[in-house]
Order: structure tokens, then sequence, then C-alpha cells
């Protein structure tokens, strides 16, 4: 086998998160008696990227990416400050409760087990990672789980790569591999942990960035040719 360690991102490269999220924040809007609308979810979106990106470069708690993403949103939207709080909360729980998975997965981790060890790597919340990995059933296929919050470094940073080497241990860094739908997180986490890349990118969205993953892919199966190569 080619690689036998495997590091694999959770949100849109092995849960759908785009589904549950959309799920969760209509839910939110409507138990606050807002409405919502795809212009909604694409406000939200947005500044929801915005907020993680400044948690990636190590310029914004976790906490208050939890916060800003939810005010900054009501106010673009000119909806009341004094619920964005709240509608966050609300959201959070019912994002616990989004279980889908993205195509294939099942099928892919459950013949990548029997060759590879597997580990997930998510800079999500924790309370609410665990829920989804476990409703979902996806935990079952990971030997470990490492979340920024519990890490204390956000991915991409180079330290956040030498606590999950650090604890899995035995760990031949020119046969891993990380896996992951974001350039920023994932991919430059890669070339910060100096290990091959695997950009999962099902919508061929366009690569603007300097970065350039070992692989590029649009369906998971695709592993399965690049680990046993």
């Amino acid at each position: 086998m080619k690689y036998t360690t495997l590091l694999f991102d959770a949100d849109n490269t092995i849960l759908d998160f785009d589904k549950s999220e959309e799920y969760a924040l209509g839910r939110a809007f409507r138990d606050m008696g807002l409405v919502f609308s795809q212009q909604t979810l694409a406000v939200y979106r947005k500044k929801n990227i915005e907020q993680w990106r400044l948690f990636e470069l190590g310029k914004q708690t976790k906490a208050e990416v939890l916060v800003n993403r939810f005010v900054q949103t009501f106010k673009l939207l000119q909806l009341p400050l004094d619920l964005a709080n709240r509608t966050g909360e609300l959201y959070e729980s019912y994002l616990m409760q989004g279980f889908y998975t993205v195509p294939h997965a099942k099928e892919v981790l459950t013949k990548l087990q029997k060759h590879c060890r597997l580990y997930l790597v998510s800079n999500g919340v924790l309370a609410i990672q665990n829920s989804r990995m476990k409703g979902s059933g996806m935990d079952k296929f990971f030997l470990a789980r490492f979340v920024s919050e519990e890490v204390g470094f956000p991915k991409p940073q180079k330290q956040y790569f030498d606590y999950c080497f650090e604890h899995i241990g035995n760990v031949d860094r020119s046969q891993t591999l990380i896996v992951g739908d974001s350039l920023t997180s994932d991919i430059q986490g890669g070339v910060n942990a100096q290990i091959d890349t695997c950009w999962y990118n099902p919508d061929h969205v366009a690569n603007d960035s300097s970065l350039v993953p070992t692989y590029e892919i649009d369906d998971l199966r695709q592993i399965l040719n690049i680990v046993a190569d």
C-alpha cells in the first residue's frame, strides 16, 4: 500500500455538512419566527466561512466564531440582533442531528479500514462532531478523532498535526495522506505537516490559491486507487 495512515476531514468529506447546515439553520430560523430563504442561507454561509478562516489563522477563538457568524448575519439581513445568540444556540442543537453522509463514504471507509489506519481531523465543535459521527455510524471506522477544540490548535497549523502524530505514534509521513475538501484547512495543513494531500472537490470549485494538492478527486471511491497505487 502506498499510504498506510489516512487523515480524513469530517465536514463535506465524510459528513454532508451542507445538507445538515441547511436543515439546522432553517429549523432554527423558523423556531424563532424568522423568515428563512436561500438568501438567508447564502449570507450565513459567507459569514460562517469568513469566521472559520480567522480561526484557522489563529486570529479568533472558536467561541468567537460561533457568536460572530450569527451577529454578522443578522446585521446584514437587518434582523433583530437580540435574537442572534438564541438562533445560534438552536442551530447548534439541530446541527447535532445532521447525520447525512457524502456519497460512497461508508463503502470507501469499509474497504480502507482493512488496510490502513484511519483518523479523523476536524476543526468542528467537539460535541457536534461527536454526535454526528456517532449518529451517522461513521465513528466506527476511525481509530481516533482529533478535534481542534481538544488539540488546542486549529487545522492547518503545524502544532495541530504535531499533536496528532504524537498521539498516533509510529507515523511514517511518506506513507501518510490527508483527505479533505478545504484548501485552506486540509491542503494547507498537509503542506504544513509535510504529508501528501488529496483535495476532495466534487463540485469542481476553481483553485484560485497557490496550493497544489498531490491529488484532486471528485468521487471518494478514487481514493482506493490512490492508496493502493
